[in-house]
């Protein structure tokens, strides 16, 4: 059962970055809590180490959906995380990791393709984006299954049937129409669909954008796009990753926890 808690204070406090990734939404349970219970118990709730694949994803998605933000988004000018520029900037910002300009003017391109391209491909993922009632980066709170979660939408808006639907945008370094059930599994997307489906009370939608810059027959540049409706049985695959991982934190870290973090090991018969 779920109990979604209205209290319009603290969704707003999480819309804060440092509040939602901090010391106060640590208060609640999320989706990449899921993942490391089910994973790596020893790795609940450690800071996540930045690394290209993170900075590119939260460089992409504010130029899609705060554009304000992304002026200012750290990039330094190196040719190899080894030069002399690069470890300087690292010095003297007191940060583990920064996208080279390369790179964040690789994922630049994507989200100008996204939003000047002249074709259905990209005018769908607009008339989105452009919804006068679409909210993004909406957080939300939740009672679901006896724990308090968290979540925060990219984009809530309304689809062409003018149902509300959240709007997930995820880039990869591969083509996104290979993905399939067991990929949204692997990556622990399907337990993501499952909660904020169940947190907001409404359908959700993946939009993935890959990386790869591709060439059309006419020599224009263009990016493969898939539109993913994650189906019953991949919200009830992603129910059994959220309920696996329950169990790993009731035994670990709930409050009657019975077992030791620190001496838990891996046994496998391969």
């Amino acid at each position: 059962k779920k109990k979604c808690m209205e209290s319009s204070k603290i969704i707003e406090k999480l819309k804060n970055d440092k509040d939602y990734y901090g010391k106060f939404g640590s208060k609640f349970l999320s989706n990449s809590d899921v993942k490391s219970l089910r994973n790596d118990i020893k790795s609940f709730r450690k800071p996540m180490r930045l690394n290209e694949a993170l900075e590119s994803g939260r460089y992409f998605h504010q130029l899609l959906l705060e554009e304000e933000k992304s002026k200012n988004f750290p990039m330094v000018e190196a040719k190899t995380r080894n030069s002399k520029e690069y470890k300087e900037y690292l010095e003297e910002n007191k940060v583990e990791f920064v996208l080279k300009t390369n790179e964040a003017m690789a994922i630049k391109d994507i989200a100008d393709w996204v939003m000047s391209d002249k074709t259905e491909c990209t005018q769908f993922i607009r008339d989105l984006l452009n919804n006068p009632e679409a909210l993004r980066e909406q957080p939300t709170i939740c009672e679901l299954h006896g724990h308090n979660w968290k979540g925060k939408a990219d984009l809530i808006t309304t689809d062409e049937t003018g149902q509300y639907v959240i709007i997930d945008f995820k880039t990869t370094s591969g083509n996104p129409s290979d993905f399939n059930k067991w990929t949204l599994d692997s990556f622990g997307y399907n337990s993501q669909a499952y909660l904020y489906k169940e947190m907001y009370g409404m359908n959700f939608k993946f939009i993935f954008i890959g990386k790869k810059p591709k060439e059309d027959s006419k020599g224009k540049v263009y990016y493969d796009v898939c539109e993913i409706t994650p189906s019953q049985d991949t919200l009830d695959m992603g129910r059994t990753r959220v309920m696996e991982a329950l169990e790993q934190y009731e035994k670990y870290y709930g409050e009657g926890a019975t077992e030791d973090v620190r001496a838990s090991y891996t046994k496998k018969v391969i």
